[in-house]
């Protein structure tokens, strides 16, 4: 049986999803990472390039249940020790209410929430092959039901607050696998914007971090790329 340990990212192609493959590669795991359009995706190609046999790409469209059944097929038997569930999409940000669309919410939803549950509903088996899985989503601070104390941004706050269900219900059913929350700070990238507050560099060195030393008793908990506790 192989030893080396290996991660699968969603939406790994840009951002904070490039800037982990990135990490893990350098600690020395063996990466599958996904993206919409691999062809596209020149610095993952660079990546499997430059980590040969470490660094593989596969297509993957998570707001498509077909593509999502296609990735379990094509994994299928494989040990996957780490899932890090982190595309998403953020398309309200400065609509008022009366001005939201149930069709962006309804694809928000189908995105940020029903996306992880699927990939992690199918992938579940390569899970339990490994010895200590672990289960990650990106989440949010704005998903923090507790946190909220500002309107706006309805379709990306529900399907964050919908997520971290996801993640507290799924941690309580499978006592085995480490299952957390993650919120990677507000990021300098395509949907975090420029005016950001941190870099892509330092929101991903802190993930890293926190998923390397993640433990079976954090299951369940939200947790911000520091390490720190967030409120649910």
């Amino acid at each position: 049986m192989s030893t080396h340990k290996t991660v699968l990212i969603t939406g790994a192609n840009r951002g904070i999803g490039l800037g982990l493959t990135l990490k893990f590669l350098q600690g020395g795991w063996h990466v599958i990472a996904t993206a919409r359009n691999p062809d596209g995706a020149r610095e993952l190609w660079e990546l499997e390039h430059g980590y040969p046999g470490k660094c593989r790409v596969v297509a993957l469209d998570v707001s498509h249940g077909a593509s999502i059944d296609h990735l379990a097929k094509e994994l299928k038997g494989q040990r996957i020790d780490m899932l890090i569930n982190n595309a998403g999409m953020i398309e309200d940000r400065d609509a008022a209410f009366p001005a939201h669309s149930a069709v962006t919410l309804a694809k928000t939803l189908a995105v940020n929430t029903v996306a992880p549950f699927h990939v992690t509903q199918v992938l579940l088996p390569n899970l339990q092959l490994a010895p200590a899985p672990v289960v990650a989503t990106i989440s949010s601070i704005m998903g923090s039901i507790e946190s909220t104390t500002s309107g706006g941004y309805y379709a990306y706050r529900m399907s964050k607050a919908a997520v971290n269900a996801f993640v507290k219900t799924l941690a309580a059913e499978y006592p085995k696998v480490t299952v957390l929350a993650l919120h990677p700070g507000w990021v300098q990238t395509d949907m975090g914007g420029a005016g950001a507050s941190i870099s892509v560099d330092e929101s991903t060195n802190g993930l890293h971090h926190v998923l390397s030393a993640a433990t079976i008793g954090q299951s369940g908990k939200f947790l911000d790329y520091r390490g720190k506790q967030l409120p649910w």
